[in-house]
């Protein structure tokens, strides 16, 4: 076995942590069969404001669908948040020095229908990956057989991907993970732990844990050694 595998859910404009982990890995499982939870990072996150922060929340379907699990969330067709979403960016970052460079995209993102919550979220985290230069191999678990309990799902993910390392989060994660069972199947478990860079922001003062487009329109071609430290 080799590499170095990192699994997590596909969250909406992820933050600057969730790309560090995934730079130190060789294969990202997508989590996308576990439990939907709503106040959480998978239909929402944070930009920042002059007044701080606030919150860009993707509207879902949720009543009379029980447990959903990730990769059934719809978007509510209802809504008008892609068109708030986008009019938010706009508000608050076009000042920003790199805000033009990655508006295309935006743009043009916002301006299509998602129906699916989880589709959305992938196609926001490879574009920024692309501009994290983070060059991974994507798999899903829900084309996995794995098991139920943590761990033991963990390492069937990493013997199902070839892994040889699992790279965990850091805090929480040392308190639940059993790392004598990933030393029982051969594999080294890690741990990520994530120093939140400080950087130019568009208002005075710092806000940490944005989004990691925050990062990217104010640093631009420098964001990957803001990140990194290389």
């Amino acid at each position: 076995m080799s590499g170095i595998l990192a699994a997590h859910q596909p969250n909406y404009l992820p933050w600057a942590g969730f790309f560090f982990k995934l730079g130190q890995a060789e294969v990202w499982v997508i989590a996308d069969d576990v439990q939907y939870t709503s106040h959480g990072l998978i239909n929402r996150n944070r930009i920042r404001t002059p007044g701080g922060w606030q919150w860009l929340s993707v509207p879902v379907l949720s009543r009379g669908r029980g447990r959903q699990r990730i990769g059934e969330v719809e978007t509510d067709p209802a809504s008008t948040w892609r068109r708030k979403h986008w009019k938010a960016l706009q508000c608050n970052y076009r000042r920003a020095p790199f805000f033009a460079r990655h508006a295309p995209f935006l743009e043009a993102l916002y301006q299509r229908e998602w129906p699916c919550l989880v589709g959305l979220n992938l196609e926001l985290c490879l574009y920024m990956m692309r501009q994290f230069d983070i060059d991974l191999e994507l798999r899903r678990s829900s084309q996995l057989v794995l098991r139920q309990e943590r761990t033991g799902r963990l390492v069937d993910m990493a013997l199902a991907c070839g892994a040889a390392v699992y790279l965990a989060g850091g805090g929480a994660s040392r308190d639940y993970l059993e790392e004598e069972e990933f030393r029982r199947a051969g594999i080294e478990c890690r741990f990520s732990d994530f120093a939140h860079p400080l950087y130019p922001q568009c208002w005075p003062g710092f806000q940490p844990n944005m989004t990691a487009l925050d990062l990217l329109f104010n640093c631009g071609p420098d964001s990957r050694k803001v990140l990194f430290g290389h």
